[in-house]
């Protein structure tokens, strides 16, 4: 049978984890609800979760036939993970504390449910709680997140507001209201599919008020999508069992899958559809739902099969480099390996490694996920493993279009890449475009130098971090009919970005923070001041019962400690929330680029120069030289 697959999203402390439990046993999937003081929760299958009281990894659980819920962290140290998963969400629950209302992160996590396009239900949790206003609840809701968040809860449902809010929301529908026509339910699922309007239930998980209403609204209002017949799935997810099998969790977008089919040049050994820990092996899975495979063992987290559509890029990142210290009788070979296992798990980590340096470096999102990678690794490994202090990750994009050329000809070898890199707006990530005809490039060619382009993070040439926002087309390219070779286009392609990045005006971007602060009405002067110095931008969103609360971004570098300096000077009533709200230009890039003292014509593993051919030997050719050397010409 069809299955909706739902996911909760909450900021910390929301009560994500009562909510799952209060599903699940009012579904009748477990017989008593855990708790998370308790350390009993049913999806908090892993040691350090139950220890910690928070949810690390995704988990799958059956509520009933129509449902099926994921699981996802709320801490913002996890939200990589969270992110994973929207993937494959038919409909997302955006969990709200009535006590504390819309955070920083719950905007955030709003922001790419609308990225996605993903249909979503609000509930607010924790009415049961004194002084909770249901009415000015709702209202910063809609203040938020538009007027269409509509009262979705039994004492609202069908009144005449609730028609007023739903026709409001379509005009084919207002026409029918204001002619005295029914409204029907499965017009109503169609314009919450359509994202025009968002329920809302208010209640409180631990008591079980508002929950039945909930699952009614999931169930009535949001209907199962209806699927091709050609095969596709997605991977959101690699874990491994107790046993150490690697599982590859997917949904299928089309068709169905048996045991024993191939997924690429890999087999499926086994399909297992999880609920908690237990599974139950299928033989075979059809479109809609969600699993776990053995079998796998080059799909990673976005890989799809078949006709699935590719998954957009991940928009959630780590702002921090952590250097790795691993303990002396380890070798480097060995601890690479080890974290590249890891990484599987937790791709956010990318983890990297400077052979000139011997320098292993991962991408952390902040203490807490610092504390369970170190967990992570001597629980499993027993390394004793230590990071050094946290860097700022840098990147680098540039300001206007610019053309390099890449040319790789030693001898009995051929392949020549002309390449445009164009700025895009911030926060679009890399682009790739190739509209060369067949007559000018062979078609397999061209699909060589695509995935060179994608295959790898290429650097800029500033201080050697990573390039984004730039959109690199294949203006032309040669080959040679008895010499060339795949590898001959690898090195072209990438002597080409970086030709092109040495004669760029090219930027160093930071990250920022979009930060939420709260603090006694007295202390908002210093937070202005203070975010001031710090490069930020500060608005005084509203002062209410003593309290202020600012907002505004902020580089990360400047603000990534601020949290301590607002406890100490409020006494411990300040509160700031922040999320990595992408890149912008850095507030001191002359000062960082000198302290990184990143030398790119010294860079041997990234060179921009070219190799060319004479008399039957290869000679290299500087990068401020190769144009005069070039065998294409464009006019």
């Amino acid at each position: 049978m069809p299955h909706i697959i739902t996911g909760i999203l909450a900021h910390v402390d929301a009560g994500k984890t009562t909510l799952s439990e209060a599903l699940l046993y009012q579904c009748g999937a477990i017989r008593s609800m855990g708790r998370v003081d308790s350390k009993n929760a049913f999806l908090d299958t892993n040691s350090i979760e139950r220890e910690r009281g928070i949810t690390i990894f995704a988990k799958q659980a059956i509520l009933n036939d129509q449902i099926t819920l994921i699981d996802t962290p709320g801490h913002v140290d996890f939200s990589a993970e969270m992110e994973r998963t929207l993937a494959v969400l038919d409909a997302a629950i955006l969990l709200v504390n009535a006590s504390d209302g819309v955070q920083s992160h719950t905007k955030t996590l709003w922001k790419l449910l609308q990225a996605h396009g993903i249909p979503a239900v609000i509930f607010v949790n924790k009415m049961d709680m004194p002084d909770t206003d249901k009415t000015a609840i709702l209202n910063q809701l809609k203040n938020h997140f538009g007027g269409a968040v509509t009262d979705f809860s039994r004492g609202n449902l069908f009144t005449p507001d609730f028609w007023e809010a739903v026709a409001a929301a379509d005009e084919s529908l207002l026409e029918k209201y204001l002619d005295g026509k029914e409204i029907s339910g499965q017009e109503i699922a169609s314009i919450i599919e359509e994202k025009k309007i968002f329920p809302c239930v208010f209640g409180s998980a631990l008591k079980l008020q508002g929950v039945e209403e909930l699952i009614n609204v999931l169930g009535e209002y949001f209907a199962p999508k209806k699927y091709p017949e050609n095969f596709g799935c997605v991977v959101y997810k690699i874990s491994k069992d107790k046993a150490g099998n690697r599982l590859s969790h997917i949904k299928i977008t089309g068709g169905t899958l048996k045991v024993k089919e191939s997924l690429g040049e890999e087999k499926v050994n086994e399909i297992r559809l999880y609920s908690g820990e237990k599974y139950e092996s299928v033989k075979e899975i059809c479109a809609g739902e969600v699993c776990a495979v053995t079998g796998l063992k080059n799909s990673f987290a976005g890989k799809t099969y078949g006709a699935a559509k590719a998954v957009p890029n991940p928009q959630i990142e780590s702002a921090l480099i952590y250097s790795v210290i691993p303990p002396k009788e380890i070798d480097i070979p060995q601890m690479l390996r080890i974290l590249r296992d890891l990484e599987e798990e937790l791709p956010e980590l990318k983890v990297q490694f400077n052979e000139a340096t011997g320098e292993i470096n991962l991408m952390l999102m902040g203490e807490v996920q610092t504390e369970v990678v170190k967990e992570l690794l001597q629980s499993r490994y027993q390394l004793p493993v230590e990071f050094g202090e946290g860097k700022i990750a840098y990147k680098e994009t540039v300001l206007e279009p610019v053309v390099g050329v890449g040319h790789y000809e030693p001898l009995r070898h051929y392949a020549e890449v002309h390449l445009q890199l164009s700025p895009l707006p911030r926060g679009s990530g890399m682009r790739f475009v190739s509209k060369l005809s067949v007559d000018e490039l062979d078609t397999n060619w061209q699909r060589l130098i695509m995935t060179h382009l994608k295959e790898k993070q290429h650097l800029g040439v500033l201080t050697g971090s990573p390039i984004t926002d730039i959109e690199i087309r294949v203006l032309a390219g040669r080959a040679h009919l008895k010499h060339t070779e795949g590898g001959d286009f690898r090195q072209s392609t990438y002597r080409a970005i970086r030709h092109a990045l040495m004669y760029s005006k090219s930027v160093l971007l930071e990250p920022v923070y979009a930060y939420e602060i709260v603090v006694p009405e007295n202390c908002t002067g210093r937070v202005m001041s203070d975010v001031d110095r710090m490069h930020g931008t500060c608005t005084l969103d509203e002062t209410r019962a003593g309290f202020s609360t600012l907002s505004g971004t902020c580089p990360v570098a400047t603000m990534k400690n601020y949290i301590n300096e607002v406890r100490s000077y409020t006494k411990g009533q300040g509160v700031l929330t922040a999320t990595v709200a992408g890149y912008e230009r850095c507030h001191n890039e002359s000062e960082v680029i000198a302290q990184t003292g990143y030398n790119p014509a010294a860079d041997l593993e990234n060179p921009a120069s070219s190799v060319f051919c004479s008399h039957g030997a290869g000679f290299v050719v500087e990068w401020n030289k190769v144009n005069d050397f070039k065998h294409i010409t464009i006019k």
